[in-house]
């Protein structure tokens, strides 16, 4: 076993036995369920292209979603096809069934962060020429000009990727992830994510809003 493993599997041990509590683990056993399949995520992907004053904000965290389990589910994790904690470590405690996948980068924290982070990046206010930032310039995040307020979806951004780095934090307490795991899964949403943001914006620069105009409602 190489030092890197050696120090990640030691930390894992760490963070388990300091965490580790019987009325905690139900609440970590929920918390992971969001991350479960994907399956929460695409309800919220599915409820932000239904209603109007959402709908191009859900094709951005759509399209992130979907780029980051392509990203990590279908090329990294075959790839780099690293082995579950508590198979080298007995002193790992998995209190959940086996995943039947590879351990790097956790699925759950990235295929979370994903569209969490497109949600934060869509309604992040941009930088005006003095420097400050405004949410009047702020794309319109729905159909046609008819957008919801970027100052509340921005709020719920930052708590979806509260929701993503805990869901990381559960499968560190459930002994199914490294941390480098779970690091590595928020990373590559995050860049996902990102990547996917800029593409549309440079897109909508050459030609326009993807959904009608960038009126923003007020």
């Amino acid at each position: 076993m190489d030092s890197f493993t050696q120090f990640d599997g030691n930390l894992l041990i760490g963070i388990q036995n300091a965490l580790n509590a019987d009325w905690l683990t139900p609440v970590m056993i929920v918390i992971t369920f969001f991350g479960e399949g994907g399956y929460f995520w695409i309800a919220v992907c599915l409820l932000l292209l239904i209603f109007k004053k959402t709908r191009r904000l859900g094709i951005i965290c759509s399209l992130s979603l979907a780029f980051t389990f392509l990203c990590c589910n279908l090329v990294i994790k075959p790839a780099v096809d690293r082995t579950r904690p508590w198979v080298l470590f007995e002193a790992v405690i998995r209190m959940i069934p086996d995943p039947g996948d590879p351990s790097f980068p956790s699925g759950h924290s990235a295929n979370a962060m994903g569209p969490a982070w497109g949600m934060f990046m869509a309604s992040l206010p941009p930088k005006l020429n003095g420097g400050a930032r405004s949410y009047d310039a702020v794309p319109c995040l729905g159909w046609n000009g008819i957008g919801a307020d970027p100052r509340t979806v921005h709020k719920f951004s930052i708590a979806a990727i509260i929701l993503a780095v805990l869901i990381g934090i559960s499968r560190l307490y459930l002994g199914v992830h490294f941390p480098v795991d779970v690091l590595g899964g928020l990373l590559v949403g995050m860049i996902c994510a990102t990547i996917v943001y800029t593409v549309i914006t440079a897109i909508e620069n050459k030609r326009g809003c993807i959904i009608g105009s960038k009126k923003q409602d007020a």
